[in-house]
């Protein structure tokens, strides 16, 4: 387990009708998890699945790689989420 203390990260982009949203956090035993959930806006119909990270690092690198790919699809990253 690593004692490091490391920030949670949470970002969410949005289209016009759709959401999709990624957040880097430890489980219960101090593993990382990269949860990501999207949807369709205004509707609380949509899906979330959890992917286990070995380290903070390269969970965060999963993130950017969602993040990179959420701007090739069209999304747009939405402040203070």
């Amino acid at each position: 387990m690593n004692q490091e203390v490391q920030p949670w990260v949470r970002l969410r982009w949005e289209k016009s009708t759709r959401h999709y949203e990624a957040c880097l956090h430890p489980d219960l035993w101090g593993e990382w998890m990269l949860t990501v959930g999207w949807g369709r806006r205004g509707t609380r119909l949509g899906q979330m699945r959890d992917r286990p990270c070995a380290s903070y690092a390269e969970g965060a690198a999963r993130l950017a790689a969602v993040g990179k790919r959420r701007a090739q699809r069209g999304y747009r990253t939405v402040p203070g989420c």
